[in-house]
């Protein structure tokens, strides 16, 4: 999971108090046993969020989500595993020591740090050119015009670059800071006969910062109508366009909060929604969405809104941002505005509330490019028809929700006067394989939230140590999936140690945030296992994975025979059928 020493990550998790950064960050009252606040991974009015302090665990008893104290960490902050851990490690003074570096990456880790010091002092002399200088009245005044207020342009940090060539050069010279560094940056450039000059000039400056407020690079806008109207940073050392989106570090939040995020194209379609107090809205930098802008926003929503212009590029950044999505499994909503219209000049015609409705009203991405393709393609030919089905299919087939899939199939086949089971054999035999990503998001929709029998036992084990028994004597493997083998072996080792378990440690074993959930919900208040017949549980879990087992065959069965035979899927789902049949005898 990382470098950092199990006994490391032990010590983190035993001095960093749950309550005391969870405190930090929700507002909590003590609840019996618990301490309960509003969720901050999504918008509440009543208090279903809960803390277990002596445990070291929460749980979210309306989103489902739990964990421990790096758990939380890692999802407030965006941050991966052994980032959550150094953050709290020097929150609680532990010092971590990293694996020894060679002199190259020490020269790496100091060059980033230098650059993102160029940065800071380019952001501050350009902030102070737009709010004090003479010269950026006219910048100013553009952004008056542009209804931008004053404390959009801090909270944003806007700068403006002085219509000069050597305005920033000067400066970071007068600091003796590298311009071989600055130029790495996209600041400055080399002239032809030795020096450097400004890249940005007579330009309104849009700071793009990276998840945690720092800044990476400018956009730069003119003032006029000259061309080209937008310059913007390059690539570099701290800096990748495919893995920054412009405003995620103001967006952040809302995001967790809401659930969702939308991406516009431009950096004043932000700026508008931002205003109209739309917080969850985040922007490309002149570049396509990538995988890498899709797993961001993955950190921090559960789906997205995409609101690209209504124009052939902007059809067409629909369409990637679609694909992408249905790759990772991620639901994609695409919002429509007025023909002509983008969020800018929308917002400032019609209002937020007209916004908000738009966004309410926004079609699932599938369903968009369903309705694209009948309007462009139309279905009076027969050509026609088989070219919707022949773009539509593949696509289809990545479709991770059953009932999903079958509703847009019922629904083409409405539209298109075509028999449904000609359409479900057309996407089994697409050709193109389904993700990974869409099988996990299927097992998501399939396995509702709520009492599971495997989690439950997990927490007998902890609770009672002849559960931990009767699980050893009957045969973990033959119980729990291989996805919570690595707890159920940790408990048994504790318990036939004669040591309490360590739920906070548990809970890192657990690898789907959605078992680690459910499972944190068992514990996080496990009065309902106090006093229970624990033979007659045992037998009644067993009983119930059974049938769950058998449930499941059913449904892969019926899959399979709407499947192409000759697609790797068939197999697939031989190969799995399998597996849980001889689970289900093991289990009898």
């Amino acid at each position: 999971m990382s470098l950092i020493p199990d006994d490391k990550i032990r010590e983190v998790r035993e001095r960093a108090s749950i309550l005391d950064v969870v405190s930090d960050y929700v507002s909590l009252r003590k609840s019996g046993a618990n301490y309960q606040g509003l969720c901050p991974f999504h918008g509440e009015k009543t208090p279903s969020f809960n803390v277990n302090p002596a445990r070291g665990i929460f749980h979210c008893f309306g989103c489902g989500v739990g964990g421990n104290v790096v758990t939380f960490v890692a999802k407030m902050e965006g941050l991966s595993f052994p980032e959550a851990v150094k953050f709290l490690a020097k929150r609680v003074g532990i010092e971590i020591e990293d694996r020894p570096v060679s002199a190259a990456e020490k020269r790496r880790q100091d060059e980033r740090e230098e650059l993102y010091g160029i940065m800071e002092l380019a952001v501050g002399l350009y902030r102070e050119a737009l709010e004090r200088s003479e010269e950026g009245g006219a910048a100013r005044r553009y952004l008056e015009g542009r209804g931008v207020d004053g404390a959009t342009a801090e909270a944003y940090r806007l700068g403006f670059a002085p219509d000069r060539w050597d305005y920033l050069t000067r400066h970071l010279q007068h600091r003796s800071v590298s311009l071989d560094l600055a130029e790495k940056l996209g600041l400055v450039r080399r002239r032809d006969g030795g020096g450097f000059y400004d890249t940005f000039r007579n330009r309104l400056l849009f700071t793009i910062n990276d998840i945690h407020g720092r800044a990476i690079g400018f956009g730069g806008r003119v003032l006029d109508d000259s061309l080209p109207k937008y310059i913007n940073s390059p690539e570099s050392p701290i800096y990748r366009k495919s893995e920054v989106l412009f405003g995620v570090s103001l967006a952040k939040g809302a995001m967790r909060e809401t659930g969702a995020a939308i991406v516009v194209e431009g950096y004043f379609d932000h700026l508008a929604l931002y205003q109209a107090g739309v917080r969850n809205v985040v922007a490309t930098c002149g570049t396509a969405m990538t995988e890498g802008h899709i797993k961001l926003l993955k950190r921090y929503a559960g789906k997205v809104y995409t609101l690209f212009d209504a124009d052939g590029a902007g059809n067409k950044a629909t369409l990637r941002a679609m694909d992408l999505c249905l790759d990772a499994g991620f639901p994609v909503h695409v919002v429509e505005l007025t023909a002509g219209e983008d969020p800018d000049s929308f917002i400032r015609k019609e209002g937020s509330e007209a916004f908000s409705s738009r966004l309410a009203r926004a079609r699932s991405g599938l369903d968009y490019f369903f309705r694209q393709l009948v309007r462009d393609e139309g279905t009076a030919t027969v050509e026609g028809k088989v070219k919707i089905v022949d773009e539509l299919a593949p696509r289809l087939a990545k479709v991770g929700n059953d009932i999903e899939r079958e509703l847009y199939v019922r629904e083409m086949s409405r539209v298109l006067g075509v028999d449904a089971r000609s359409l479900v054999r057309r996407i089994g035999g697409s050709g193109s394989p389904v993700s990974p990503a869409a099988h996990r998001g299927a097992a998501q929709v399939r396995r509702q939230r709520g009492a599971d029998p495997e989690e439950m036992l997990l927490s007998l084990m902890g609770r009672y140590p002849e559960v931990a028994g009767m699980v050893k004597n009957h045969g973990p493997g033959r119980i729990f999936r291989e996805r919570l083998l690595p707890a159920a072996g940790a408990i048994l080792e504790r318990v036939a140690a004669g040591k309490p378990v360590e739920w906070g440690e548990i809970l890192d074993l657990v690898e789907g945030a959605e078992e680690r959930g459910r499972l944190a919900a068992f514990l996080v208040n496990d009065e309902h296992l106090v006093d229970v017949d624990v033979h007659k549980a045992f037998e009644q879990c067993c009983t119930a994975l059974e049938r769950n087992s058998l449930g499941r065959v059913k449904e892969l069965a019926r899959e399979l025979a709407a499947t192409d035979p000759d697609v790797p899927r068939y197999r697939e789902l031989l190969a799995e059928i399998d597996a849980l049949r001889n689970r289900k005898s093991q289990l009898s």
